[in-house]
């Protein structure tokens, strides 16, 4: 087998071994961590789900059995409940929801809101300007804070679509007593239909994240190391193997004719072993020396004087 011919297998086989062992670790990678991106989507549906579930054991239904009870005795004319709006709603649920991810918080936030709990901070009036300039935006998302405080947040408008809300937000006076009474009549009054009237804010922190990718890229460069150390030796080992060793056994033997050793002929045991243009070189070399030994052993013979190495020289006079 040719020189260049030996060097393309090692290489090959070098490469398809590291290409097989990255990839094998980089599917696994990657599976692990869609799979866990699809467990973790899954558990928070359910939690979902067990939210809205325990919102409404918690919240709505001793609200009905309440209103059943006053309608029942009469009493219920103009009380105002909060679990009946929207926004109480969502943020209740959520809260709930939020107590098995921390991480994650969600919150509705208004210029004007009813309860000055929801009034939005500076950068989320920012947002909300934003919404209102332009009525095709639909999500806004960016990033809060720096090092282990920073955040990542994703909003979208809350826009006035349902006529009905305007009972409750156009103005005081036709606004429920109730809600009056609770949260006072200089609030949350004003609303136009199909204004951007508040946010919606889910908030993540990045720090998890971060520590994740930084995981995910150390597990990928020390596999790529392993695999280039794997190859580097398997190549090494076959080179020595297929081309060192053999070299080394024709300078042996090149050196041996050379000082005019009586050695085999024949190629070693190695260079029978292994074949190819390394064994064709050794034959060639003990053919060599079979001849210049033929050549030099006929001019002894025929000419006079000519003994090589038992010949004195003269002495000088």
């Amino acid at each position: 087998m040719r020189i260049e011919t030996r060097f393309g297998w090692i290489i090959a086989f070098c490469f398809v071994l590291g290409v097989s062992i990255a990839g094998y670790v980089s599917y696994t990678l990657e599976s692990r961590q869609a799979r866990d991106e699809v467990m973790q989507k899954a558990q928070m549906l359910l939690d979902t789900a067990l939210a809205v579930r325990s919102y409404t054991v918690d919240e709505v239904a001793p609200v009905v059995k309440e209103a059943e009870a006053a309608h029942a005795s009469g009493t219920d004319a103009g009380k105002f409940r909060a679990q009946q709006v929207p926004s109480f709603a969502a943020q209740s649920a959520m809260r709930r929801l939020t107590k098995n991810y921390p991480e994650y918080t969600y919150r509705e936030t208004s210029l004007n809101p009813t309860n000055i709990v929801d009034r939005a901070s500076d950068w989320e009036v920012g947002l909300i300007r934003a919404y209102q300039d332009d009525g095709k935006l639909k999500e806004l998302s960016g990033q809060l804070g720096e090092g282990a405080n920073e955040r990542f947040y994703v909003t979208r408008p809350i826009r006035l679509s349902n006529p009905a809300c305007l009972e409750c937000h156009s103005t005081a006076d036709v606004a429920p007593k109730a809600m009056i009474a609770k949260y006072g009549a200089s609030n949350g009054f004003g609303w136009k239909l199909n204004d951007v009237v508040g946010l919606q804010v889910v908030e993540v922190p990045v720090a998890p994240t971060r520590h994740k990718a930084i995981s995910s890229f150390l597990v990928t460069i020390g596999s790529l190391t392993c695999v280039f150390i794997l190859t580097s030796t398997i190549f090494l080992l076959l080179l020595r193997r297929h081309v060192t060793r053999p070299l080394e056994a024709i300078t042996r033997s090149a050196h041996d004719i050379s000082l005019n050793r009586r050695t085999n002929a024949s190629p070693s045991s190695e260079l029978q072993a292994e074949g190819g243009q390394f064994r064709d070189l050794h034959e060639a070399i003990s053919r060599l020396k079979a001849s210049v030994d033929g050549a030099v052993e006929a001019i002894r013979r025929h000419v006079p004087g000519a003994s090589g190495a038992d010949t004195k020289p003269p002495h000088e006079g």
